[in-house]
């Protein structure tokens, strides 16, 4: 993810702390937040952001200017890109004075606490892929099971809108699931529990219930942002769950979730996606593994990368962290430039079973006899799906004459599980440090 970073205070800190996980751009110094939206510097068009974030505190410095302006002259500079403007004021009410170090504004032009730095940062980055909601007092007022209730019909909207483009709803409601049926049923909402892929309705700890979704949806702490009407809950999943995003109530959800940010067909049916994994589950329970993936009745679609694809596989590059050798990060635009690339191939894989379609799941990107990039998204992972695509990608090397393929796995803090994929595939280890492997493979 490239994001850029517009602020009326210092940000350098900031920036530090998002690289890893994201390419950040900030100008130097502080305080050109609106001169730089309306004269964009040429490495910032160079850098082609994809989110522009617009921090503006006004506890220490003045806001002079209109940051509608700003917005609205960055949107037009960069359709693709999604610009925000956070709410620091709220953010800073909810953690309290905490959020604030008054001795770094008066040594460097910077307000914020570590406290404060990292709320900020984990509103950022990584990708937030899960919206985890509390139910009484979120998406209707009045509490199920005690009289009628009347339905939040703006959140809920909003709340499927961002379903339909693929953020993944978790439910974490203390309550009786049948006053939450009920609930559902008579207040006429938008939502229905089958839009959640992940539900938890009774009355343990909510932090508790998210880390056995998170485990459930095989995804990172850091993937969840968590609505909740009450300070208590919000402060508890702050404390004892600090990856966790937790923004003030009520939220905005575009700030994390953009809407400017491309769909692609798989953010669709994402949900479903989701949902179909627990079946897996369950159908594996009590199976070998060669027994479970025979049952599966997988099926795959191995093919050159077509146009239509590049949204999805610049998608691929910003959300897998598991299954993701090297980590590069590549926009739609980046993506599409891969379609018939000069010196290299890209590879894509679409996969399916008898639960349903996963979709593109993996793509592997080849130039000038390197792999660059081995991509696969982690629902696909555990399927043994990347022998099927290291042979389409080693045919594919060798019709073009390609006879020695080289390689690399490049450490991050996620991607242990694919730290000896090479070695799987039956490569040899040229040499190895702390940081990085490298490998190669003669092609008979």
């Amino acid at each position: 993810m490239k994001v850029a970073i517009l602020s009326n205070v210092t940000t350098s800190v900031l920036a530090g702390m998002l690289r890893g996980e994201a390419e950040v751009w900030s100008p130097p110094g502080h305080g050109a937040w609106m001169e730089t939206a309306l004269s964009v510097p040429d490495d910032l068009v160079a850098f082609s952001p994809e989110r522009i974030y617009i921090l503006l505190d006004r506890r220490f410095a003045a806001v002079s200017a209109d940051p509608a302006e700003a917005v609205a002259a960055l949107a037009r500079r960069f359709p693709g890109a999604a610009v925000i403007v956070p709410d620091l004021a709220a953010m800073a009410a909810e953690i309290g004075d905490g959020f604030y170090d008054e001795r770094m504004w008066k040594l460097a032009r910077m307000p914020w606490s570590l406290v404060g730095l990292r709320e900020i940062a984990k509103s950022i980055a990584p990708l937030k892929k899960v919206l985890a909601l509390d139910f009484d007092g979120v998406l209707w007022h009045g509490a199920a099971g005690e009289g009628e209730v009347e339905t939040c019909v703006g959140f809920q909207r909003e709340v499927a809108a961002l379903a339909r483009r693929g953020v993944v709803l978790a439910a974490l409601s203390k309550n009786n699931i049948a006053d939450v049926e009920a609930a559902f049923e008579k207040s006429g909402s938008t939502l229905s529990l089958e839009d959640f892929a992940a539900v938890r309705v009774d009355w343990q700890p909510k932090p508790e219930n998210l880390v056995a979704v998170a485990e459930e949806l095989n995804l990172g702490l850091d993937s969840f942002v968590f609505v909740d009407d009450s300070p208590a809950e919000r402060a508890e999943m702050r404390a004892r769950l600090p990856g966790v995003c937790v923004p003030p109530f009520p939220p905005r959800l575009d700030g994390y979730f953009p809407s400017a940010e491309t769909a692609t067909p798989e953010d669709a049916v994402r949900a479903a996606g989701y949902r179909a994994e627990s079946e897996r589950r369950r159908f594996a329970a009590g199976r070998s593994l060669d027994d479970y993936l025979e049952s599966l009745e997988i099926h795959t679609d191995i093919h050159l990368v077509r146009a239509d694809e590049a949204a999805r596989v610049a998608q691929l590059s910003q959300r897998a962290n598991q299954f993701n050798v090297c980590t590069n990060r590549y926009s739609e635009s980046e993506a599409a430039a891969f379609v018939g690339e000069e010196g290299g191939f890209t590879a894509t894989m679409s996969a399916g079973d008898r639960f349903g379609e996963l979709g593109l799941v993996a793509f592997v990107r080849v130039r000038g006899g390197e792999i660059v990039d081995w991509v696969m998204s982690c629902r696909a992972m555990n399927r043994r799906l990347e022998f099927a695509l290291e042979e389409f990608v080693e045919a594919e090397a060798k019709r073009r004459g390609i006879r020695r393929l080289v390689a690399a796995w490049r450490c991050t803090a996620r991607n242990e599980p694919v730290r000896e994929l090479f070695d799987r595939f039956g490569f040899t280890l040229v040499s190895e440090n702390r940081d990085e492997r490298r490998y190669e493979r003669i092609l008979g």
